[in-house]
């Protein structure tokens, strides 16, 4: 089997005497994230506008149950994915044609991570925070404005990719490219329940989270502020937990929120694993 080397550490295997196809990735934050959640997909009237939504996004991984590894990547790359996508996270081209049923990639801090699409300042600034996401916004309800700028940690290894429709992995076709996606969903980071699937999109207990005097600027909501948020505070059908420990305040809630952001061909799920 013959290693291909390509940009940033990407690795293709050659097909051993079978035909080969190609493979191109990318990822894509939809109109939520582009454009904007609208007031009507809330439960209690905001609506959210993103002017940045960075994503350090690496380890793509395409493999068979089996352990054969048909192509892998070895660096990480910075996107925002509130600029017009879908945007190539990576190409792969003449991988062995076949059903590889083992899709996985990372969202995690990386410290030599190169630009995606990412301005060269976002990018250094991923880096030396030590962040793998990062959200810049607006809320709005009525007249009231909430600004908010949140910068995450999390390590967070999204395995066993797979579509309802699609089923598990990815098909190379013979001769043909294959084109699949990461994409990522803002709207998320705004549910009031960890594992419900009936979880709904709620504004209310952040906003509220913003105290003049506090910590920050009044009408910036911090990650300070929400770490304040017991959620013993909040009505007790919001908010729930699903037994996940130590989520106990807002900010802790919000966190593990951004560990489900990373979907797969649209609506397709991963398994997120914690790192």
């Amino acid at each position: 089997m013959k290693k291909l080397m390509l940009g940033l550490g990407l690795l293709g295997l050659a097909s051993c005497g079978g035909g080969t196809g190609d493979l191109t990735i990318t990822t894509y934050g939809e109109d939520y994230i582009e454009k904007e959640i609208p007031a009507t997909a809330f439960e209690d009237g905001w609506s959210v506008k993103f002017s940045k939504f960075l994503v350090t996004i690496g380890e793509v991984k395409v493999a068979s149950h089996d352990g054969k590894v048909a192509a892998e990547s070895t660096g990480a790359k910075v996107f925002d994915v509130h600029q017009p996508g879908p945007v190539t996270v990576a190409n792969f081209p003449g991988l062995p044609a076949a059903d590889w049923d083992t899709v996985s990639y990372a969202i995690a801090p990386s410290a030599s991570a190169q630009a995606g699409n990412a301005s060269a300042e976002d990018v250094e600034r991923m880096k030396t925070s030590g962040w793998s996401v990062f959200v810049q916004g607006v809320a709005t309800k009525g007249t009231e404005t909430k600004r908010f700028e949140w910068g995450f940690p999390t390590n967070t290894l999204y395995e066993k990719c797979e579509h309802p429709d699609l089923g598990e992995g990815v098909t190379v076709p013979n001769g043909g490219e294959e084109m699949l996606q990461f994409t990522i969903h803002g709207d998320h980071l705004f549910f009031d329940d960890l594992q419900s699937p009936d979880a709904k999109m709620r504004f209310d207990a952040l906003a509220a989270a913003d105290q003049a005097g506090i910590v920050g600027a009044d009408g910036q909501i911090t990650l300070e502020e929400l770490e304040l948020v017991d959620l013993t505070q909040l009505p007790p059908e919001q908010y729930g937990t699903g037994g996940a420990s130590r989520v106990r305040n807002l900010r802790d809630f919000v966190t593990a929120l951004v560990r489900t952001v990373g979907h797969y061909r649209g609506e397709g799920e991963c398994a997120p694993r914690v790192r």
